[in-house]
């Protein structure tokens, strides 16, 4: 996967920090997008994500400072993988995560990710489950032992002229659970009062443990 599918934004927060020493955690790492990209300037990236054909993906590609493992990012302790000097996500955030890294970083840690925003693809009808609002996220922060060192959002209006092409934003892997779970409904009801357009919003942050 290329560095242009990773936040830039989130890239440019990880390499502010003197990470030429630093042992990496990347959370959902997936097929390790950002942990190759993370891993050239880093001394060792540690992947976690729940999907075992992510990570046999990330393995494939696994270069010698680079270790991939299955693991929910919800319940692992990632205390158990030596010692962490930041933790990163990209996409993949819940309350748990935020906990599971305030408990494993060190003072001074970094946790950076890049989440979904609450108005992120909103024209579905309602929020993702797995988005935060500025306001949520600083409190969630607040109440893991995180000092707030950047928080902003990221939004882009996407237009399209028909279903067709808003399920093409969408993506084929996400439009079945729209399907399921009523926003595709809510989109073609947007669509046929005049919508013409889907929002992409990503919440970009950089939070240090005190």
């Amino acid at each position: 996967m290329s560095s242009g599918q990773v936040n830039k934004t989130l890239v440019k927060l990880i390499f502010q920090e003197s990470v030429a020493n630093y042992t990496v955690l990347d959370v959902g790492c997936g097929a390790g997008a950002l942990s190759f990209i993370v891993a050239e300037k880093v001394q060792e990236v540690i992947g976690i994500d729940i999907s075992k054909e992510a990570i046999a993906e990330a393995g494939k590609r696994s270069t010698g400072n680079t270790s991939f493992f299955v693991a929910d990012a919800d319940t692992a302790d990632y205390t158990v993988l030596g010692e962490i000097d930041m933790i990163v996500s990209h996409l993949c955030m819940s309350d748990r995560i935020i906990e599971n890294s305030g408990r494993a970083l060190p003072k001074d840690g970094v946790f950076a990710f890049a989440c979904f925003h609450a108005k992120h693809l909103i024209e579905g009808g309602r929020r993702s489950r797995f988005s935060y609002t500025e306001a949520e996220m600083r409190q969630v922060l607040g109440e893991n032992g995180f000092t707030v060192e950047y928080l902003e959002v990221e939004s882009k209006e996407f237009p399209f002229k028909d279903l067709a092409e808003a399920v093409e934003i969408i993506g084929e892997k996400n439009i079945r659970r729209w399907q399921n779970d009523g926003r595709l409904q809510s989109l073609e009801n947007n669509i046929s009062r005049g919508g013409r357009s889907l929002t992409k919003s990503i919440l970009v942050g950089k939070a240090r443990k005190k």
